[in-house]
């Protein structure tokens, strides 16, 4: 996957949607995301609808985790539809944790009432195949079936939803290039 610019984009999600009956990918159905040193790890989850979310907070202060629909351009879309959970500081070796189960398709943005500072995203795929680039851009998607397939990009700096690529899988695999309008914000 690649930025506006041509360099690799990392981050991105991935997916793959094909019309070809036969066996799909298994569907990931358990994440954790952890706070640690007032980031949310990974910065970018994806999971299938219904799975189940653990969050965990690794620092030693509170934080608050804000889980809502996100509208292009990084903000929530629909803030009754957010939910929310306090997570206190981490004593010891015990760690606060607590779950939610994500069951609407789309992305959605993490954020922390107590430190307006830190972000981070969920991905909930419609497609077994979906998994977000490595800082190379690139991610290996596999167990496809050989045929027609569309694959689409979503990326948290976007701003307007990417048309989908379409592709023919052969049956021994292949490499496609997607390329996007997507300018990378730098992160500290």
């Amino acid at each position: 996957v690649l930025d506006k610019s041509g360099q690799p984009l990392a981050d991105a999600v991935v997916l793959v949607d094909s019309a070809v009956p036969g066996a799909q990918g298994a569907p990931a159905l358990e994440a954790t995301i952890r706070q640690e040193k007032l980031r949310f790890k990974p910065y970018v989850t994806v999971v299938h609808t219904g799975a189940r979310v653990t969050f965990t907070n690794q620092d030693a202060w509170d934080h608050h985790v804000i889980l809502g629909p996100v509208a292009p351009g990084g903000f929530y879309l629909d803030a009754s539809q957010n939910q929310q959970l306090r997570l206190a500081g981490k004593v010891g070796d015990t760690v606060a944790r607590d779950s939610r189960t994500v069951a609407k398709p789309g992305a959605y943005l993490l954020g922390c009432h107590l430190h307006s500072s830190m972000r981070g995203h969920l991905y909930v795929a419609d497609s077994p195949w979906a998994r977000v680039s490595e800082a190379d851009g690139q991610t290996l998607l596999t167990g496809l079936p050989a045929g027609p397939a569309r694959v689409r990009v979503w990326h948290p700096d976007q701003v307007l939803e990417g048309a989908p690529v379409t592709v023919d899988v052969p049956a021994a695999g292949t490499t496609v290039v997607v390329n996007t309008q997507v300018a990378a914000v730098k992160r500290r």
